[in-house]
């Protein structure tokens, strides 16, 4: 058992640094731009001219890799194609990187790591997501905004989540976001900015004061979580 153990965390250590070096490498690649805001994406993509949207669903759906963050990308799409072909944009690339995100954890080893690693944590993810109504409580984690988008990607190609019930749930879960953010950037500099921000801000806040209402917040709560964890040491 001794022995498995440590065959066990060698593994894992080869694992990580093999991880760890290519991260590096693609972020200190120099065809990395690191924008620091909608207007460096903006020149960035433009460059390729006709190729720009390909580029930019490319570089979306590689988006983990490349350290770019996601709201710049949601945001320069309103801003480089305008707000309807931005959310067509969006949706097309957050599909590509959430689907991206989704096979690192079905054939990266994310469903050994949760059987070695997870203990009850990831029998309850595995429980809440494969479990009965997996497309409603997808649809939760995609829409409410308290959920970060790429650990639970990985997380549902992990516990096997199937592809038709997570790619569905991911397009509608994304579809409000889309649209905020794209008329958001599309009034900048504007008055009808700060309309497009609360409309922003009601795309985000009403799904999550539902959630919070809701038997889907109910049943995935933390304080539920560890008052178990409390029980099982008692």
């Amino acid at each position: 058992m001794k022995k498995q153990r440590k065959y066990l965390l060698v593994r894992v250590a080869a694992y990580l640094l093999l991880a760890g070096c290519v991260l590096y490498g693609l972020y200190s690649s120099p065809y990395n731009p690191h924008p620091q805001s909608p207007e460096d994406i903006r020149r960035w993509v433009t460059g390729f001219g006709v190729w720009a949207p390909l580029i930019y669903i490319g570089v979306y759906t590689v988006r983990p890799l490349l350290f770019f963050p996601t709201l710049l990308l949601n945001l320069s799409a309103g801003v480089l194609f305008g707000p309807y072909w931005g959310v067509l944009l969006v949706l097309t690339g957050g599909l590509g990187c959430a689907s991206f995100c989704y096979l690192l954890g079905r054939f990266g080893g994310g469903r050994w790591f949760l059987d070695n690693f997870g203990g009850r944590f990831g029998d309850k993810l595995t429980e809440y997501l494969v479990g009965a109504g997996s497309f409603t409580k997808m649809l939760w984690l995609r829409t409410v905004p308290i959920f970060p988008y790429d650990p639970v990607s990985i997380i549902a190609g992990s516990v096997r989540l199937p592809y038709r019930i997570y790619s569905s749930a991911t397009l509608l879960g994304m579809l409000p976001g889309a649209i905020a953010y794209n008329f958001l950037a599309d009034a900048f500099g504007t008055p009808r900015f700060y309309m497009a921000l609360g409309v922003t801000l009601v795309a985000f806040g009403v799904p999550l004061l539902w959630w919070t209402k809701s038997q889907a917040g109910t049943g995935w709560s933390w304080k539920r979580y560890l008052q178990g964890r409390r029980r099982n040491h008692e």
